[in-house]
């Protein structure tokens, strides 16, 4: 073999070469791009199979075995202008047009920190509770905010005399409950009332009571207290006025 042959077949190879390796960059080019769109679609199909998820469960905390109402409408905004001028914001200042400041964060906390002693406590007390033995119990810890002799917020109300092994209003506060972590549809509907109650959405089912205990007690205390009604398992009480305090009348019967 000559060298002008030699040249030719070293050539060929090279040819060869570069066209294997072309192939199979091509081929692993197309590999990447298959995975990258494989994962894509798997990644859209985690996030569908997610939104079924939540709605189902959405779906699920209004049950008929929890006998809510079929939708729990935490808020709605109507704005009506002019059938003429339609809406018209009128020359404000500058500073009178902030409508956002660092102190929102703080006030927002606070919301969600209320909210959430308050579903702390609907689900530690009553989650066994159909929807109005949950809404029950959320509205005592409201009518004891609103009322003088307890503390002015949900969280303070909740967990009053906490510290203290025989001072706390709340069982659950003081008795290890807490140890297990609420979890699952119980505490999801748990939320839900706490954000019903807290929006003040629906009569008071209560009748004003500010104490309630479980049908499995007596305590000494609802000898001091006017009886307002029994819903599941709990009795609701609320104080005397006056006239029925001089009157002698306290534990009254279910009306």
């Amino acid at each position: 073999m000559n060298l002008d042959d030699a040249r030719s077949q070293q050539k060929q190879l090279a040819t060869a070469f570069h066209m294997l390796a072309a192939l199979v960059l091509c081929a692993l080019t197309i590999l990447v791009l298959n995975l990258a769109s494989a994962r894509a679609l798997e990644q859209d199909e985690t996030l569908q199979w997610q939104r079924l998820a939540g709605t189902y469960l959405a779906r699920g905390d209004i049950g008929t075995d929890w006998q809510a109402p079929r939708t729990l409408r935490i808020a709605s905004i109507l704005l009506e202008s002019d059938s003429e001028a339609g809406a018209i914001l009128r020359a404000r200042s500058l500073d009178d047009l902030q409508t956002f400041d660092s102190s929102h964060f703080s006030t927002a906390a606070n919301l969600t920190s209320e909210v959430d002693c308050l579903g702390l406590a609907i689900y530690y007390e009553a989650r066994s509770e159909s929807f109005v033995g949950q809404l029950a119990v959320a509205q005592v810890i409201m009518n004891r905010v609103r009322h003088p002799a307890y503390p002015s917020t949900i969280c303070g109300v909740v967990f009053e005399g906490a510290e203290r092994m025989t001072g706390c209003q709340f069982t659950f506060t003081c008795d290890g409950s807490m140890i297990r972590e609420p979890r699952g549809r119980s505490w999801r509907r748990s939320q839900l009332v706490a954000q019903h109650a807290f929006m003040g959405f629906g009569r008071d089912v209560t009748r004003r009571a500010t104490h309630y205990h479980t049908v499995a007690v007596d305590p000494y205390w609802n000898d001091n207290l006017v009886r307002t009604r029994r819903i599941g398992t709990h009795i609701f009480y609320r104080f005397p006025t006056r006239r029925e305090r001089d009157a002698g009348i306290l534990r009254e019967r279910d009306a």
